[in-house]
């Protein structure tokens, strides 16, 4: 897209602030990483650096991570999914859709050590990490069944996307 998606028009809002408030419908606390009080640990990382912070940095179990580029998401299916993860006996929770795992992510804290180690490996794929670390997975069919319709997950990677999702 050649500019920073946080900073996006969405309404009268940043994506980074629509996001912000879309998820504090189902937390009390979120936390914005990658910038301001929480920069990457280790910069240049990608998605999974961010987690990595996050996972370093919080005070909770269980954490959601979402993409700020996911603006069609909504509370209902954040509440289903923080619910969820809340009941799972799994430490990583995912949606499959399209047979890929969208960037909507829950994640224990105790899986820190893990994503530092694939890290320093330079195993930065984030698909790869979900796939491994013998998550619940919501497939598509499930959500659909849910009343979720796959296409919330669809994300902005350029301004034709950001026209049409507009």
């Amino acid at each position: 897209m050649g500019r920073d998606k946080a900073l996006l028009e969405w309404g009268n809002l940043s994506l980074l602030e629509y996001m912000s408030q879309l998820l504090s419908t189902v937390t009390g606390k979120v936390q914005i990483i990658g910038r301001g009080e929480f920069p990457d640990r280790i910069p240049e990382k990608g998605p999974l650096g961010g987690i990595l912070t996050a996972l370093e940095t919080t005070d909770r179990d269980r954490n959601l991570f979402v993409a700020v580029d996911l603006p069609l998401l909504t509370p209902e299916f954040l509440r289903t999914f923080h619910d969820r993860f809340a009941s799972s006996s799994k430490r990583v929770l995912a949606c499959r859709v399209d047979g890929r795992f969208p960037l909507c992510l829950g994640i224990r804290s105790d899986l820190a050590g893990d994503v530092a180690r694939r890290i320093e490996a330079g195993s930065l794929a984030v698909q790869l990490f979900v796939s491994e670390s013998d998550p619940e997975i919501l497939e598509e069919a499930e959500l659909v069944r849910l009343g979720i319709h796959p296409e919330i997950f669809a994300n902005i990677n350029t301004s034709g996307d950001l026209a049409k999702f507009r």
